[in-house]
């Protein structure tokens, strides 16, 4: 069966790679030919490969790269799309960012907040007491509280922040490599060891920060970081 000699066959043989001598082609080849052409011809995102690997289209260009990257998705550079595990941990943060942001919990963070003020304002009157008799801060470990930067401090240097602690350094240091912290509120969103109002009350006091801000309420306080040690020292 001999091939028609039609330019557009030619310039498909050329975008394809193929190289076929005419001539030589039967009508099993000539099927195998037109379904490689069609395969060429697909979207790259209905590949098995990349609907494994990616969500959405392709990206395509250089801003639409670099705006999923500064929105901390992570790129597949194979396929150049978002990366599925990437989007499906964003969306999980997102998801979880409005559950803690609904009128109702934003009032129960509060309440926490509130409670942990007092509570601290409790130990404090505990040992500091209002008596010229009171000898109660004596016994407290001597501590000296440093600005510590969740954004820009080492990993070792959060991690000795009283009341912080290895785990939930390496939980801030995995967080702010995708990006930034913002604020407080965006810190204790996205790293699960200080979700607690305690947690985040008592990191602040002992000197843990975002962007140099301090907790609302829980500004740094030696006396108060030396009560909390001796807290922790306890449990």
């Amino acid at each position: 069966m001999l091939l028609p000699a039609d330019p557009h066959w030619r310039q498909g043989e050329a975008r394809h790679g193929l190289r076929i001598r005419r001539g030589r082609l039967g009508p099993v080849g000539l099927l195998l030919v037109v379904a490689l052409a069609a395969g060429c011809s697909g979207k790259p995102e209905e590949a098995a490969g990349y609907q494994a690997a990616c969500h959405g289209p392709p990206l395509g260009s250089v801003e639409r790269r670099n705006a999923a990257t500064e929105d901390g998705y992570s790129i597949d550079r194979r396929y150049d799309c978002i990366e599925k595990a990437s989007f499906a941990a964003i969306e999980g943060q997102r998801i979880r960012w409005e559950a803690a942001n609904t009128p109702e919990a934003i009032a129960r963070r509060n309440a926490d907040y509130a409670e942990s003020r007092a509570r601290s304002g409790r130990e404090r009157a505990r040992y500091t007491g209002t008596s010229a008799a009171s000898t109660s801060t004596g016994s407290l470990p001597e501590v000296v509280v440093r600005s510590i930067d969740a954004n820009t401090a080492s990993e070792s240097d959060i991690a000795s922040v009283i009341s912080v602690g290895p785990a939930v350094a390496a939980q801030i240091v995995a967080g702010r490599a995708q990006r930034r912290f913002s604020d407080w509120a965006d810190l204790v969103r996205r790293v699960d060891g200080l979700g607690a109002a305690l947690s985040a009350y008592d990191a602040s006091t002992c000197g843990l920060n975002v962007d140099g801000k301090s907790l609302d309420g829980a500004p740094p306080d030696a006396t108060m970081a030396a009560l909390i040690s001796t807290r922790h020292q306890r449990h």
